[in-house]
């Protein structure tokens, strides 16, 4: 088959079938499937159901915008796919490679009640879940083949690597700043003045609140550069994951107006790509930057763009995450700040505790003085210019996807 992808339009079935399909499905090869570092290595070839070729082997790709459109998906396939998947000519691929909040344990359940009884009818080991959640692959125990995609870092390096090939240079026209790619020689420590970054643009999730929160009690809100875009926010206070003394301050939330730092142009605020809107002004005054991950679940692990933001512009964090984050962002190469900052939040499992472990943190961080940041700073210029070099790397090799792919025809 060489470097063809023979794929099957999966619109029909999914996307164009009705409302349900607009909700939970995009179009064939507009999702993250054919993503920017995938498309260089291989050609195309896309037919329909009615079209199939006697001889062929085929993808018949479901790119999914939530898993309900998964769990939905199983048993909508149409007779044709099912034919070629049980004559092992075709692999069933739903994408969810933005994402990394489908829990697999949930999963093997639904398996075992809605799947296994059918068996004999379906070759099931012919379908893959493309999806981000990193221990998706280790706790599947379904003859599903789960496939971890590290899609958000694969797919920002490569795209690094073409800005770098450009001048270092990216136009941003939603923003009154372009984006460019900087050096460690380009930062200047002494212009340092503001101890805290945190972008807060989409906001209904609890543990951003949270940290929300911690500005508001804190008002820290004008002496750093924080966003508080307030996109979803719905001003409950989250109880589970935040500390007794700041729910006062959750509530206040929602009398506090929306607060920007660079979306003032932005005509859309609840839709617009983030990955490279990253002012190299808002990390050349801070020293760290608070990362508000997308998800606080102990029963996952997820990496999207919000934490390659920081390894790309030099800046060290502490990671609003799940647990043992920090230890799976060691797995990639990279590097944390451990020593200056207690980084033992990483492994507490308690939400709450958590929480609190982190506030503590950020607690002791506002208390240091100028010249303490700054000789910090000047120990840690090894360690975020190794983190960046190690991100651009990743863009350089041929990413584990891209190796599937290749094999999926064998």
């Amino acid at each position: 088959m060489g470097n063809i992808l023979n794929i099957i339009n999966s619109d029909e079935h999914f996307h164009n079938l009705n409302d349900f399909g607009k909700s939970n499905y995009m179009k064939c090869l507009e999702g993250t499937f054919l993503s920017t570092e995938v498309k260089p290595h291989f050609g195309l070839t896309i037919c329909n159901v009615d079209s199939i070729d006697e001889i062929k082997k085929y993808l018949y790709v479901i790119e999914c915008r939530t898993m309900d459109g998964i769990y939905a998906g199983f048993f909508k396939l149409p007779q044709p796919v099912l034919d070629l998947v049980n004559q092992d000519r075709c692999k069933v691929v739903f994408s969810y490679e933005a994402e990394g909040d489908l829990d697999v344990e949930y999963f093997n359940r639904w398996y075992n009640l809605t799947c296994k009884a059918r068996e004999d009818e379906i070759k099931f080991s012919n379908f893959y879940i493309f999806h981000c959640e990193l221990n998706c692959e280790k706790n599947n125990r379904t003859p599903v083949n789960f496939f971890v995609s590290t899609h958000h870092f694969d797919t920002l390096s490569f795209e690094l690597n073409q800005i770098i090939k450009d001048n270092n240079h990216r136009e941003l026209p939603k923003f009154d700043y372009d984006f460019y790619s900087k050096e460690i020689q380009d930062i200047d420590v002494k212009n340092k003045s503001k101890h805290f970054l945190c972008y807060l643009r989409n906001c209904g999730r609890p543990h951003r609140n949270a940290i929300a929160s911690y500005f508001q009690y804190n008002s820290l809100w004008k002496d750093n550069n924080i966003s508080f875009l307030k996109n979803s926010f719905r001003g409950d206070i989250p109880k589970d994951i935040l500390p007794k003394q700041y729910w006062s301050s959750s509530v206040e939330l929602n009398n506090l107006p929306k607060i920007e730092l660079d979306t003032q142009n932005v005509q859309n605020k609840q839709n617009f790509n983030t990955s490279f809107s990253s002012n190299w002004k808002h990390y050349q005054e801070t020293y760290l930057s608070i990362v508000s991950e997308t998800i606080y679940d102990i029963r996952l692990n997820f990496f999207s763009e919000k934490i390659c933001k920081p390894l790309i512009n030099l800046h060290p964090f502490i990671l609003m995450s799940t647990p043992y984050s920090l230890r799976k962002l060691q797995e990639f190469g990279f590097k944390t700040f451990e020593g200056f900052i207690d980084e033992s939040y990483d492994n507490e499992e308690d939400a709450k505790k958590r929480t609190q472990l982190i506030f503590q943190e950020l607690d002791k961080f506002q208390k240091k003085s100028n010249e303490e940041l700054t000789d910090w700073w000047k120990e840690i210029l090894p360690v975020l210019e190794h983190n960046q070099k190690t991100f651009i790397n990743m863009g350089k090799r041929k990413t584990k996807k891209i190796k599937l792919l290749e094999n999926l025809y064998d």
